[in-house]
C-alpha cells in the first residue's frame, strides 16, 4: 500500500525524494496494521470510514515526513534538537522535534545523554550550603544500522507496575481490545490488531519531556520553569459565586471556568468526575447541563480512569476535559503521535489539576480507619495542606495527620510521575501557593490565558498575581521541584 500524501505538507521536496519516502513509510508496521484491520475497525464502530481514512492519511503523512528527516540526519554528528531545527528547513520546527523523538523510539535515532555537574549555593533550612547539581544534555544522531522497534500493547506498561490507569489507551484502541478500570488493565489478544497505537499515546511508555521542553522554548511568549514547565501567567484566585463556594475544594476556580464554558456555549460538554454511589469513589462523567455541574465540585483523592469515556463524548463538537497530570500528558501524546493529529479533535480545553499522588479507593477507606479511626461515610471533605492530610467530618470536626504518615497508602505507580502542576494543560489549578479559600492558577497556552481572563472579566473570579502573595509561586515551584527530584525512572522490558 502506497498512500498519496498531502502535497501541501511537502512543498519544496523533490518528487523523487517524496515518492521514495512515501514508499518507505508505507512499510511502517503501525500503518500496515491499521490499514489491514480496516474491516475490524469499522465493525467496532469507534471510527467512521471518513475518520478511518483521516487517521490513516495523517499517519502516512507523518511517517513520510519522518523518513525525509531521517535522511537529512544521516552522516551528521550528534545534534541538540535546537540545532536540528536550524539544520532542517523543510518542515515546521515543532514537527521536526516531534519526529526526532519518535524516530528514536522507532529505533532509527540514537539519543546521547551527557551529564555535567556543578556546585551551587542553596539555602537549606535557613542555612546556605554548597550542593552538587547535575545538568543533562541531550543530542540525537541517525543510527548507521537501525533496527525498527515494534511497539507492544500497553500490557507491558501495566505489568511493569507503572500504568497510571488514565484510560486513554482504552478510548483510542480502534478495535476495543482494551478494558481498563481504576485498578486493572486487560488486552484481548484475539481482538488486538498489534498496531502499537496504545503504546504510542501512553503517558508512561516513553518520555516526551525533551520534545515538550524544546517546543515550548521556541515560543518566546512563554516563560520557562524547570519546575512547573512553560506558562504565560500565574495567579491566585477565588470564585465570587456563593453556590460554588458551597461545593468548592479551595478557590472554586475549575467549577467557575466550567460554568462559564457551558453558559456561553464555548463547549457542548465537560468530562470530569463526580462521587459514585460508593461515597468518595470517583466516577468519570460527561456533563452537558449546568444544573449537573456542581456534582463535580471538590477533590476526590482516589484515582479515576477519566479518559476511558472520551470516546463516548465524540458526539459533542466541543468538550472540555478536567484531569490530573498523567491525563494531560496522555492527550498531548495522542496529538503528537503517531500522526500529528488528535484522535479526538473535539477536546477544546484541557483543565489540569495539581497532583502529588492519588490513592486506590480501598486504601482511602483503610487510611481513614487506620489514621483517624473513622468510617469513610463520616467524611465531608479531604484536603492536603501545609504538609498535612486533613479530613472534615459531618460532625464539624477537623482532623489531620502529617502527610508522611499517609504516603504508604498512595498508589506506587504515582511515584513514576514527575509532574505536579499539569504541565500539558491549557490551564492548571491547585491549592499549593495560595491561602485558604483561594486556588493557584497557571495559564499555559494562548487559548487558556484568554479563557481565564474572560472568566475574570465576567466577574466570576477574583484574582491577583501568584508572585505577589504568600506563600506564592516560590512555594509552588519548590514543591514541584521536590516531586521532579523524587520521580522514579520507568523501565519497561519485553517478554
Amino acid at each position: 500500500m502506497v498512500q498519496v500524501v498531502n502535497s501541501n505538507s511537502f512543498k519544496g521536496i523533490s518528487p523523487i525524494d517524496l515518492m521514495e519516502a512515501t514508499y518507505q513509510a508505507s512499510g511502517n508496521f503501525q500503518i500496515r496494521a491499521f490499514f489491514e484491520a480496516k474491516d475490524e475497525i469499522l465493525k467496532a464502530g469507534k471510527f467512521s470510514e471518513n475518520q478511518f481514512y483521516r487517521i490513516l492519511d495523517a499517519m502516512v503523512d507523518a511517517e513520510t515526513e519522518r523518513k525525509l528527516i531521517l535522511e537529512r540526519l544521516k552522516d551528521k554528528n550528534p545534534l541538540f534538537l535546537e540545532e536540528i531545527v536550524k539544520e532542517i528547513k523543510d518542515f515546521p520546527a515543532d514537527n521536526i522535534i516531534r519526529d526526532v523523538i519518535y524516530l528514536k523510539e522507532q529505533g532509527y535515532v540514537q539519543e546521547h545523554v551527557e551529564v555535567k555537574t556543578k556546585m551551587v549555593v542553596k539555602k537549606i533550612k535557613g542555612e546556605e550550603k554548597e550542593v552538587e547539581v547535575k545538568e543533562y544534555f541531550y543530542r540525537y544522531q541517525a543510527k548507521e544500522q537501525p533496527i525498527e522497534h515494534y511497539f507492544e500493547p500497553v500490557t507491558i506498561v501495566f505489568n511493569a507496575g507503572v500504568c497510571c490507569q488514565c484510560g486513554w489507551c482504552s478510548s483510542i484502541c480502534p478495535v476495543n481490545a482494551i478494558e481498563l478500570t481504576a485498578d486493572t488493565l486487560e488486552v484481548d489478544n484475539d481482538t488486538c490488531m498489534k498496531c502499537g497505537l496504545c503504546f504510542s499515546v501512553c503517558p508512561r511508555s516513553f518520555s516526551i519531556d525533551q520534545a515538550y521542553k524544546s517546543i515550548k522554548k521556541l515560543d518566546k511568549s512563554l516563560t520557562w520553569s524547570d519546575k512547573i514547565g512553560a506558562y504565560i501567567n500565574t495567579y491566585t484566585a477565588t470564585t465570587t459565586k456563593d453556590e460554588i463556594k458551597e461545593v468548592r475544594q479551595d478557590g472554586g476556580i475549575v467549577t467557575s471556568i466550567l460554568e462559564y464554558l457551558l453558559k456561553n456555549k464555548l463547549v457542548d460538554a465537560i468530562v470530569a468526575v463526580k462521587h459514585s454511589k460508593d461515597i468518595w469513589r470517583p466516577e468519570p462523567i460527561i456533563i452537558d447541563d449546568i444544573k449537573d455541574l456542581y456534582e463535580t465540585g471538590g477533590t476526590k483523592y482516589a484515582n479515576s480512569p477519566s479518559l476511558n469515556i472520551i470516546s463516548d463524548a465524540k458526539k459533542y463538537d466541543k468538550i472540555a476535559f478536567v484531569g490530573v497530570p498523567c491525563m494531560m500528558k496522555a492527550i498531548e501524546k495522542g496529538v503528537l503521535f503517531p500522526s500529528g493529529l488528535p484522535f479526538f479533535n473535539n477536546i477544546k480545553y484541557k483543565i489540569g489539576l495539581f497532583c502529588m499522588e492519588s490513592f486506590p479507593y480501598s486504601e482511602i477507606i483503610k487510611l481513614t480507619k487506620d489514621k483517624f479511626d473513622k468510617e469513610i461515610d463520616q467524611l465531608t471533605k479531604m484536603n492536603i495542606d501545609k504538609g498535612k492530610f486533613i479530613i472534615n467530618l459531618k460532625s464539624g470536626e477537623e482532623l489531620s495527620v502529617d502527610l508522611k504518615e499517609v504516603q504508604s497508602y498512595a498508589r506506587d505507580n504515582c511515584h513514576f510521575c514527575e509532574d505536579l502542576t499539569s504541565d500539558y494543560a491549557d490551564i492548571s489549578v491547585g491549592s499549593i501557593g495560595s491561602q485558604a479559600g483561594f486556588s493557584s492558577v497557571i495559564t499555559r497556552t494562548k487559548d487558556g490565558d484568554k479563557l481565564f481572563n474572560k472568566v475574570v472579566k465576567a466577574g466570576l473570579i477574583e484574582t491577583k498575581s501568584l508572585k505577589e502573595v504568600k506563600p506564592g509561586q516560590g512555594l509552588l515551584e519548590r514543591i514541584a521541584g521536590v516531586k521532579r527530584n523524587k520521580c522514579k525512572a520507568i523501565e519497561l522490558h519485553s517478554k
